[in-house]
């Protein structure tokens, strides 16, 4: 008895779909409520800021960069001391080899309280590895959806555009507007695939 609950909660979807912006709100909830909250993005991502997470609406948050491989989890143990609500942001940029799962299972074990925000699928439309680890784990799950940017309907789909159109390749590759857009299931493109029967 006494015991404090820990419990990962995760926010998925596709881009644009508000995973930063209500990630952002849940750790504002608590810092009102005066709870210590650490947050942490991967060092890759540039985007808008080096130490903050800032959605693509503009709202932001002060973050600390985390390497991305098996020396993530080091690096992060030193910076949470004393504190029991924790946020990763884009966690499907975690290299599998670092573990990021077992991480933060073991710390919602120990007591604190995980938020996660991640990509549901890349631009292939397949799931990334290390958001179906973390959506696995989840106690708790927001399913968001985006406004497809071809109809209008409710988009899953992540589409990445070059001039306008479809474009394959890394599955890595950040960026924001211009470069991707949310898709419905209807509207989006999938890859080409040579199927030999």
């Amino acid at each position: 008895m006494g015991n404090k609950i820990g419990k990962v909660i995760t926010i998925t979807g596709p881009m644009f779909s508000g995973k930063t912006s209500r990630l952002i709100e849940l750790l504002e909830r608590h810092m009102r409520a005066g709870r210590k909250v650490a947050l942490f993005k991967p060092n890759i991502d540039f985007r808008y800021s080096e130490n903050e997470v800032t959605s693509h609406n503009g709202i932001k948050m002060n973050a600390i960069r985390s390497p991305i491989g098996l020396d993530s989890r080091d690096s992060i143990k030193g910076k949470i001391k004393g504190i029991n609500i924790i946020g990763f942001d884009e966690v499907q940029f975690w290299k599998e080899s670092s573990h990021i799962d077992d991480f933060i299972e073991d710390l919602a074990f120990s007591g604190k309280t995980i938020y996660c925000s991640a990509l549901n699928r890349d631009h292939f439309g397949k799931p990334f590895a290390i958001t179906k680890k973390i959506l696995g784990i989840s106690d708790e799950i927001y399913s968001l959806t985006a406004v497809c940017s071809k109809c209008g309907e409710d988009a899953t789909f992540t589409q990445r555009i070059n001039d306008g159109k479809p474009y394959f390749g890394a599955i890595i590759k950040i960026g924001g507007k211009g470069l991707y857009e949310p898709r419905c299931r209807n509207c989006y493109v999938k890859p080409t695939r040579i199927i030999h029967f």
